[in-house]
């Protein structure tokens, strides 16, 4: 294939990563083509194989655009087919490309403080640093590509379009977090990458997510459980708005969030397991294949990798950690260091058991003791713990060290992490050992709130009930109210009444109920009304079947003058049939016992009693039978009910000929004297806009035809009326006339009114001020 000559010089003396414009873009391509003229350029793209189906094509005027006017972005295609016919191939157009990525996502909004991954340190996104031999050199090695760097590749393209999770699963040190970064730098060099301190740094940028973004999360297990974690559905939305979240994870936590459900146990896990269904997971081995130890090999230039290939039993990406000379001064260290060993241990056992923020001085000066023997312990220097700070803290190999610190502030420590793969290792070599009692004593006394459900669930799980019972205590202290009902649950399987009868009466809620249903359970009734509260025994009873006893407590509560014990006493006769004494405390003036008893006697088909009843002035009773005769149809009853000057019944039989339409049957009874049935009709005039005849009932001189007329007005703005019928005596006028100008604000015309001395018209202009 020919291609035009290339002037010496013309690709490798650009540098297209100092591109960031499109004028800038066209400048570097107009350089890049040096003496080549428009025509041999094109002549040289037709000769270019066909590519995906296409033959790449230039013309004069996309030339023009792409190295002269800067007017518009080229496509994908143009970019690759000019850089080719110029003579630029294979890996030497990635910076091109990058470029023109760069200029063509230029618009897009940059996440807060987010970086180019091509820009990120990769030791800040959890890189291990590795062992140095040499002075001056790189912190990391050169990259070994593995065996996985493909189907990784392949993930996170697929990702990159529509929105993905791709997660590394595999050992600490195992090269995961590595072989991440290098893939994503070469797949989406130009994205902005987004490493959240914590899962609210994540829940905070999916509220407005920005397009071409990596979220960066090493270590997922330490976003998943911080408190409100990371809910699968934001997740979703985020991989919904084409956010790219690159992940690592050990294996073990993948087994144990993956897991399905077991029946009967809290599904801690729950909203891990969904996230795990979203992620593409890719294993990484622990140690390095053949081939991967091949292409390690060929890279000569950098001794620490030889010396890593020289190790037969640890992995090559863990000797480069210095991973087992961790364990080495952890475990195998001078007898005079075991001060340095008992720290990193009580570090390593807390961590274990879940303390997963930083651990302090004073955990660690409470703790390390229990590590030691007597005579260590006696003949312990006064800088004991100085010393074992530095021997914990001193970096292997130029590489890691067996405790982190954490800075506070510029010269001061807020606490110490240790090494993951240290972690790893003691999780496995000390799965089975116990703590000292006095290392859950330091636990306790100087854990990170964040830990404590964590150091909660460990302590229970292994037995310590005394350690679980003083941190559920914290934690219902500070408002947690789970840890309240589980503290509650663990001191009833202990026996331990006379705790929660404390916590009961110090007004724990979740310790009261579970109080009484104990000693419900138990048959201990006195107890139960001696120590709980009234109406929560009440309840406990009634829910155990023992109704006589909450009938029983309920009386005496209504004796003593409990009003809303006799609500409730009359709802449980009711609801267990004792008509009886619902009758005789209706009787004796108790008006829910009435009521139930008229509910009842209903339900019951008893009509002839609730009639007495109702005969005998019994309110309730009447309201029940109204109701009854028109669910009936016993509409001659009504009436005469109605004519015997009964209110509810005469109020239901007007409310019965309104919904039939039975207009001149109510007329005849406001002849009759009956005014229930003048204010319906006045309703139903108001309903179908019959304004003269309700104004010609208004002036009759009926209050409830006024009141009617005087809503309608106001209904339909006609405020000039409403003024002159307040003008003329007419309150419910002059109430509505308050109440359309209060509503519209109109504060001078309320002053007016005032002092015309409308009614209510002080009292509201009052309440406008005092609201204002």
């Amino acid at each position: 294939m020919v291609f035009a000559e290339q002037p010496p010089n013309s690709s490798h003396s650009l540098d297209p990563t100092t591109v960031h414009t499109l004028p800038e873009l066209a400048a570097a391509f107009d350089e890049l083509r040096g003496i080549r003229s428009y025509t041999e350029l094109i002549k040289a793209a037709q000769k270019l194989p066909p590519r995906e189906g296409r033959r790449p094509a230039l013309s004069k005027a996309t030339l023009n655009s792409l190295v002269s006017k800067a007017e518009s972005v080229p496509g994908p295609d143009t970019v690759i087919t000019f850089l080719t016919v110029c003579g630029v191939h294979g890996p030497d157009q990635d910076p091109w490309l990058a470029a023109w990525e760069r200029v063509r996502t230029r618009h897009l909004r940059r996440p807060a403080d987010a970086r180019r991954v091509r820009e990120t340190d990769p030791r800040l996104l959890g890189v291990h640093a590795s062992i140095q031999v040499e002075p001056d050199a790189d912190d990391l090695p050169p990259y070994v590509p593995r065996d996985f760097d493909a189907e990784l590749r392949t993930a996170i393209t697929a990702a990159a379009g529509t929105g993905g999770m791709v997660l590394l699963s595999g050992g600490s040190s195992v090269g995961k977090t590595r072989a991440l970064f290098e893939t994503a730098r070469a797949v989406l060099p130009e994205w902005w990458l987004l490493h959240p301190a914590d899962a609210a740094g994540v829940r905070a940028f999916a509220q407005a997510p920005a397009p071409r973004t990596v979220i960066w999360l090493d270590e997922l297990q330490r976003y998943l459980d911080q408190p409100g974690g990371l809910p699968a559905g934001l997740m979703r939305d985020l991989l919904a708005a084409g956010v790219v979240v690159l992940a690592t994870l050990w294996p073990d936590e993948v087994t144990i969030r993956s897991a399905p459900r077991v029946s009967g146990e809290d599904d801690s896990h729950a909203e891990d397991r969904e996230i795990l269904k979203l992620s593409r997971i890719i294993d990484v081995p622990g140690v390095f294949s053949t081939e991967e130890r091949r292409r390690a090999g060929q890279l000569v230039g950098d001794r620490r990798i030889q010396i890593a290939l020289e190790h037969a039993d640890p992995g090559v990406t863990q000797v480069l950690a210095a991973g087992p000379e961790l364990i080495r001064r952890w475990r195998h260290g001078p007898a005079r260091d075991c001060y340095g060993q008992a720290v990193i241990t009580a570090a390593l056992d807390a961590r274990r058991v879940g303390a997963q923020e930083p651990l302090t001085v004073a955990y660690l000066t409470a703790a390390a003791p229990a590590y030691l023997t007597p005579a260590q312990r006696a003949t312990a220097a006064p800088d004991w713990f100085a010393k074992a700070i530095s021997y914990a803290t001193m970096p292997v190999q130029g590489a890691a060290s067996c405790l982190i610190p954490v800075p506070a502030e510029m010269g001061r420590i807020a606490g110490f992490l240790t090494a993951d793969y240290l972690h790893q290792t003691a999780r496995t070599i000390r799965r089975t050992a116990a703590l000292p009692d006095q290392v859950w004593q330091a636990l306790i006394t100087h854990h990170h709130p964040q830990d404590r459900r964590r150091l909660t669930d460990n302590a229970e799980r292994r037995g310590q009930l005394e350690h679980t019972i003083t941190l559920y205590r914290r934690s219902a202290g500070d408002g947690d109210t789970l840890a309240a009902a589980q503290l509650a649950h663990l001191l009833v399987e202990q026996g331990r009444v006379e705790d929660l009868r404390q916590r009961a009466h110090d007004g724990d809620e979740y310790a009261a109920t579970r109080l009484a249903t104990f000693l419900t359970e138990q048959d201990r009734t006195e107890q139960l009304r001696q120590w709980t509260d009234d109406e929560m025994a009440v309840d406990l009873l009634v829910e155990q079947g023992q109704i006589e006893e909450a009938i029983t407590l309920l009386r005496q509560r209504v004796g003593a003058g409990d009003t809303s014990a006799s609500l409730r006493l009359a709802g449980l006769l009711a609801a267990h049939g004792r008509v009886e004494e619902l009758r005789q405390r209706a009787d004796a003036g108790d008006v829910f016992a009435a009521m139930r008893l008229a509910d009842l006697l209903v339900d019951r088909g008893r009509l002839e009693e609730l009639r007495q009843r109702a005969d005998a002035g019994d309110h309730n009773a009447a309201i029940r039978l109204a109701d009854l005769l028109v669910d009936r149809g016993r509409e001659e009853e009504l009436r005469q009910r109605a004519d015997a000057s009964d209110g509810l019944a005469a109020i239901r039989l007007a409310d019965l000929l309104v919904e039939h339409g039975r207009e001149e049957e109510l007329r005849q009874r406001i002849d009759a004297g009956d005014t229930f049935a003048t204010g319906r009709l006045a309703d139903l005039l108001a309903a179908q806009d019959r304004e003269d005849e309700l104004r010609k009932l208004a002036d009759t001189g009926d209050v409830p035809a006024a009141g009617r007329l005087a809503r309608w007005l106001a209904e339909h703005g006609r405020e000039e009326e409403l003024r002159q019928r307040s003008d003329a005596g007419d309150v419910s006028a002059a109430v509505q006339l308050v109440d359309l100008l209060s509503g519209q604000n109109r504060i001078d015309d309320l002053e007016g009114e005032v002092r015309a001395g409308t009614f209510n018209a002080a009292a509201r202009l009052a309440q406008i001020r005092r609201l204002a």
